[in-house]
């Protein structure tokens, strides 16, 4: 509980489909969470923001002394602390800059960075304690799933990957059999060519997947063989972190207000010449009032309305 020195848990249900093996997690206590709205002007939501630096210490809860010592994970701005209603055995919340600031274009490279080593360093704690598997993601308001609007990233650490990180590996490998090389090699060899290319950030290339997952879906590639964020030096972590920044200025650009993203790391040492770091950014578009339907739902497809060539060369202008 938020600074009341009472040791709280959340019963956390992970249900495994028997026909197709999709994953639900369900937490009842989740009905309960507070939720931000956007029509509040942003002086008077920062009053009650339990993400402010004037509320976090009283509103958020703090890891146990053998986890972190001091409560909460600090680096340069960004607080990372429990999450109250959580979907995995560890999760976390990192509030990667004290500003109650909405707007994507405004997040510095230096604000992102700062909560993605928060990030790494609550999964190398989380490791060390028996849960090695991570998974950094964010919504950002209300479309894409966020009930707190101040900007925020999540972590999950559990004793197995999530799903998604499952299939990507399966994939990764199914590929280096049939082809004999590393599927990113040749994504890389291939796309920084091509007009879906958008740039480069130290370390990093970014680019519109040939088949997008969602609106305007860039994907950040490590150009190393590095698979985990957990082992990243600072200077990488930096090139991910303004790779973000210009995609979020870009996106900005074209309308896009709201946004998804996931970073896909495995612990240190896990697929070595299979899989490698990257990260997935997605639009949550305003132009309608929902993006996932039947198809994306129940057809395992995604409709979409921009081609990934178009909207890679708005993007480009921004690298």
């Amino acid at each position: 509980m938020p600074d009341s020195g009472v040791v709280a848990s959340c019963e956390v249900e992970v249900r495994t489909d028997p026909l197709t093996g999709a994953v639900a997690r369900i937490n009842r206590a989740r009905q309960g969470r507070p939720r931000q709205h956007e029509a509040v002007p942003i002086p008077e939501a920062e009053k009650g923001c339990p993400f402010c630096p004037e509320s976090l210490e009283d509103s958020t809860p703090t890891f146990p002394p053998d986890f972190c010592q001091s409560g909460r994970i600090r680096v340069g701005r960004a607080v990372a602390f429990p999450n109250m209603y959580p979907l995995s055995s560890m999760h976390s919340v990192v509030v990667f800059t004290p500003e109650h600031k909405l707007e994507i274009n405004a997040y510095s490279p230096e604000e992102l960075a700062d909560g993605i080593m928060a990030s790494a360093a609550f999964a190398r704690a989380a490791a060390e304690r028996g849960y090695p598997f991570h998974f950094l993601g964010w919504n950002h308001l209300g479309q894409a799933g966020a009930s707190i609007l101040h900007p925020h990233f999540q972590v999950l650490a559990g004793k197995s990957p999530i799903s998604s990180l499952n299939e990507c590996l399966a994939s990764c490998r199914s590929y280096r059999e049939r082809e004999s090389r590393s599927f990113w090699d040749d994504l890389l060899e291939s796309e920084v060519s091509s007009p879906r290319y958008v740039g480069k950030t130290r370390g990093f290339s970014w680019m519109a997947p040939w088949a997008p997952t969602g609106a305007c879906e860039v994907i950040g590639v490590i150009e190393d063989d590095s698979t985990s964020l957990l082992g990243l030096e600072k200077e990488r972590i930096l090139g991910l972190a303004d790779g973000i920044s210009r995609i979020l200025k870009g996106y900005w650009g074209m309308g896009i207000r709201s946004v998804t993203m996931g970073v896909f790391s495995l612990p240190p040492g896990h697929g070595e010449g299979e899989f490698r770091l990257h990260a997935r950014i997605m639009g949550r578009s305003r132009r309608i009032g929902c993006d996932r339907a039947f198809l994306e739902l129940y057809g395992s497809e995604v409709g979409l309305t921009e081609f990934p060539e178009e909207y890679a060369a708005a993007l480009r202008r921004f690298f």
